[in-house]
Formats: C-alpha cells, sequence, structure tokens
C-alpha cells in the first residue's frame, strides 16, 4: 500500500513537471510567433525603402534624361546595322548601360514585392517615365528624339514630279525605258503608266505626288529636318533652258524656299546641263538666280575665305572645256564673276580620275562626286576618297564626298543591273558614311532625298505589288528607317567638326 502511494506521487509530480514544460513551451512558441511576425514586418519595411530609394534613383536618372535632351526616349528595340543605340553618342551608351542595370534591379525587387503587402501601384518604371513628359501626357516623336541640324550637310532633292490629281498629268513617274547606248538597235520601251506602274523599283509612301504641292513640300521639309540635312541642293534648269524630256522647276522655287524656311533649313541650286551652256551663259544663269531668289531668307550662303557667298553644284560639268569655265570663274576671266556681287563657291562634278586637272584649269573652287555607286567611276569609289582628298589639299579645292544608301535603277534602265547596290539593311549607307568621314570633309552631300529613278531616295517608301511585279521597300526597317539613319550621321559628323575645330 505504501509502495502505490509513493508510486502514485511520482506520477503526480511527473505530470506537474510535464504540465510546467508544456507552459514554458507554449509560451517560448508564443514568443518566437510573435518575434517571427516582427521580424516579417521589419523585413517587409526593408523591402518597401529599398523599392523608394531605387525608385528616387531612377526618377533623378529619368529626370536628368528629360533636362538635358539626352534622349527622352530609349529605343531598345531599334537596331542600326547591328548597335543598340540609333544615337549613337558616348553619353547615350553609358546612361543605356545604367538603365539596363537598374531595369534588372526593378525585375528582381517586384518579384520580391509581388509576394509581400506593398501596393504595384507604387512601382513605376524608368522606362515609362522617360515616355512622358511633366504633365504625365505621351511624347511626342519629336519630343522623343532630340534632332540636330547642320548647314554643312548638302541633300540632293529633285522637284520635277507631278500627279494627275494636282497638274491634270504624270510627270517623271511615267518615266519611260531608256535605250541601252551600248546596243545599236533596241526596241523602244513604253513609258510606265501610274500611279501604281511608276518608274522606281521603290514605291513611295505619299504616292506618285507632285512637287507643286505644298503640302507635300511641307512633309519633305518636314522629314528633310528630321534626317539633320540642313540644306537642299535643288536639281534646277534655267527657265526656258531645259534639255529635251525634262521638267521646268524654276517655276515652284519660290514655294520650295518658302518651305525650307517655315522648318529653318536653306536652299542651293544644283544646276543641271542646260541648252547652250558656256562660260557667258553661266554668267547669265548666275545672274539670275542672285537677282531673282538672293534676297530671300532661305537662300544659302556659307562663309569661304573671309567673304559670305553662296554655293553651286554643276552638274556634269567636264562636258564643257576649261576654256569656257575660265571665262566666269577666273579672276582674268572675259565675263568674270569673281569680286562682284556675283561671285561664289562653284563646284563641278568628279567623276574620272583626269576631271581634277579639268577643275582646276577651269577655276572651280571644289568638287563633289554625287554617284552613290561605289566602284561606279574613280571619284564615287570609296577606297579613292583619301588620295583624293590629299590632291584636292594641294590644288586647295573643296572636296565634298557624296553619299548614299543604295542604287537600283532597272525600272528605267533594265539593262543597267551591274550597278546595283544593295542596301543590306543601312550597312552599304553606313560604309559610305565611315569613308567619307575619314577624309575629315568640312561638308558632306548625300544623294539623294528623292531621288526615285536610280533608287537613292531616303525618303520614306513602302511594300506594295503591281500585277506581277513587287516593290523593293525597306523592311525589315521601318519606313522612316533612311531619315533616322541619316540623322545618326549627321551627329557624328557635327561632333568631328566640332573636335576639329578644337584641335585646330
Amino acid at each position: 500500500m505504501h509502495n502505490l502511494i509513493a508510486l502514485t506521487g511520482i506520477q503526480q509530480l511527473c505530470l506537474n513537471e510535464m504540465q510546467k514544460n508544456m507552459q514554458m513551451l507554449k509560451s517560448k512558441t508564443l514568443l518566437e510567433h510573435k518575434f517571427s511576425l516582427r521580424m516579417k514586418r521589419k523585413y517587409m519595411i526593408f523591402l518597401f525603402i529599398r523599392a523608394i530609394i531605387i525608385l528616387s534613383f531612377i526618377s533623378f536618372i529619368g529626370f536628368t534624361y528629360y533636362t538635358y535632351g539626352l534622349g527622352n526616349k530609349i529605343i531598345l528595340e531599334e537596331t542600326i546595322v547591328g548597335k543598340k543605340d540609333y544615337l549613337d553618342i558616348v553619353e547615350y551608351h553609358n546612361l543605356s548601360e545604367k538603365f539596363h542595370a537598374i531595369r534588372e534591379e526593378i525585375r528582381n525587387l517586384k518579384q520580391e514585392i509581388h509576394a509581400s503587402i506593398v501596393p504595384q501601384h507604387k512601382i513605376k518604371t524608368f522606362q515609362t517615365y522617360i515616355y512622358q513628359n511633366k504633365t504625365g501626357q505621351n511624347l511626342s516623336q519629336e519630343e522623343i528624339t532630340p534632332l540636330v541640324i547642320s548647314s554643312n550637310v548638302h541633300i540632293f532633292y529633285y522637284p520635277w514630279y507631278k500627279s494627275e490629281i494636282f497638274d491634270g498629268r504624270y510627270g517623271h513617274w511615267n518615266h519611260r525605258m531608256l535605250p541601252n547606248w551600248k546596243v545599236k538597235y533596241e526596241r523602244v520601251q513604253p513609258p510606265h503608266k501610274p500611279p501604281d506602274d511608276i518608274g522606281s523599283n521603290f514605291y513611295p509612301k505619299l504616292g506618285p505626288y507632285s512637287s507643286s504641292d505644298p503640302k507635300v513640300l511641307n512633309k519633305h521639309m518636314e522629314q528633310i529636318k528630321y534626317s539633320g540635312a540642313g540644306v537642299l541642293a535643288v536639281s534646277w534648269y534655267p527657265p526656258n533652258l531645259e534639255l529635251e524630256n525634262e521638267e521646268p522647276v524654276d517655276n515652284i522655287m519660290l514655294k520650295i524656299l518658302d518651305s525650307a524656311q517655315n522648318k529653318s533649313l536653306q536652299v542651293t541650286f544644283h544646276i543641271e546641263p542646260f541648252k547652250n551652256r558656256s562660260g557667258e551663259n553661266i554668267v547669265k544663269v548666275i545672274k539670275y538666280i542672285i537677282d531673282t531668289y538672293g534676297s530671300h531668307k532661305a537662300f544659302y550662303r556659307t562663309l569661304y575665305n573671309g567673304k559670305l557667298l553662296p554655293l553651286y553644284y554643276l552638274y556634269d560639268s567636264y562636258q564643257i572645256s576649261s576654256f569656257e569655265w575660265s571665262k566666269a570663274l577666273s579672276h582674268e576671266g572675259q565675263f568674270s564673276l569673281r569680286n562682284s556681287k556675283y561671285d561664289g563657291i562653284f563646284l563641278g562634278l568628279l567623276a574620272r580620275q583626269d576631271h581634277m586637272n579639268h577643275l582646276a584649269a577651269s577655276n572651280f573652287d571644289g568638287f563633289y562626286t554625287y554617284f552613290a555607286i561605289d566602284g561606279f567611276e574613280y571619284g564615287s569609289t570609296f577606297r579613292n576618297w583619301a588620295l583624293i582628298s590629299a590632291e584636292a589639299k594641294k590644288l586647295k579645292l573643296i572636296f565634298i564626298p557624296s553619299i548614299g544608301p543604295g542604287y537600283v535603277d532597272t525600272r528605267i534602265r533594265p539593262w543597267n543591273d551591274r550597278n546595283t547596290r544593295k542596301r543590306s539593311n543601312g550597312q552599304y549607307y553606313r560604309a559610305a558614311f565611315l569613308a567619307a568621314l575619314e577624309v575629315k570633309p568640312k561638308f558632306l552631300s548625300i544623294t539623294s532625298f528623292n531621288e526615285w529613278h536610280e533608287g537613292t531616295q531616303i525618303e520614306p517608301a513602302v511594300p506594295k505589288t503591281f500585277g506581277n511585279y513587287r516593290y523593293e521597300d525597306y523592311l525589315p526597317r521601318s519606313e522612316d528607317f533612311y531619315l533616322r539613319l541619316t540623322q545618326s550621321f549627321v551627329k557624328e559628323f557635327i561632333q568631328q567638326l566640332n573636335n576639329s575645330r578644337q584641335i585646330g
């Protein structure tokens, strides 16, 4: 009996001890639970503060982008000749790297926050910030992209197009097939029949337009300004002296000058071969240009040898003897323009190597290469430009290399496919630009804005099919790809000019 009582007492003692342990365990579990909640709360607060700090930093960078115009919109998807940044400037590249790092940080932070109670609406990405202005409204294309314009970049412009709607007939869009001069007897091909069938391998976004249409002119000036070219070198014939089958253009020159002025652009004259071209007649033509258009605010002049002078491009100048040119361009010439109010900067065309001597003997101030066909002529061959530049310096002549996005004219010269130069999504254009940049020219010329017959245009083109024929286009690039690519070239060119001036 005593043993049973002792055993029961021991059991009671053990039971009491177990109850005490259970109480302690419950207290410990409750304490750990409270501690866990406290730690989780602190962790969530930490995440929230971390998010606020990162977003503040993002906002600061975004504000810097907006304020200093280094890029109100970052284009991540578009690639230009293998580069991610179409702006192609050092500042953008550095900030772009920071952006990618920050974006990755935001992605990780979002995943962490998603598991907690921080509201999603507190997250505002950097990319969203830079797509908007200070009022939160979406930015337009002009506001997004900081543009530059240089009056040292000249773009060849053709005003010879006519449309049935605006002019009552088509002009140039219905270009005839040109015969092969190497074939003695070739069947004459019928002309093209717009609006679907035009004399071009590409089809313009504006359709077969009229160069006289104010809406078209306004659109062209907007696009040229967007490209960064500050001067239009307008293909021009003197009134009543146009060659056979050529359209008169002098009657719309004032329209072009007015439209250019409205967009802060300037205009110079690309004087085409005309009837009875001679030393005496070129003087009459220059006097007509100055007397008629010289006082217009958009008429281009530039500083040369201490004088503010107009600049002229004279196409196929080698067709006239140096003796004839000297009558107008030499200081001792019979009809000399020099040291008069009609003086200017006169640029001839360098095609063959021997044209250099002709230009010097004619008393030209310089020359350009025009053709956008690498290897077609001595002057248009990229690898020759270094030698040409060195020779020009010896002769004290201005050298203006001409670059273009490609070349194809088989819709008007079906036999000339050997001179086709594929665009290769901008790589050909880029190669031409880099070759020009190597010789450090003061001026750069672009062939062309809208020479559709030869496929050198940077004007927007669209995909189109006519019967069994499919026009070429800029795909997979956008319609305005070559405008934007030109803009990036102009920025690089300006940077080189500024660096040269600083060194000089």
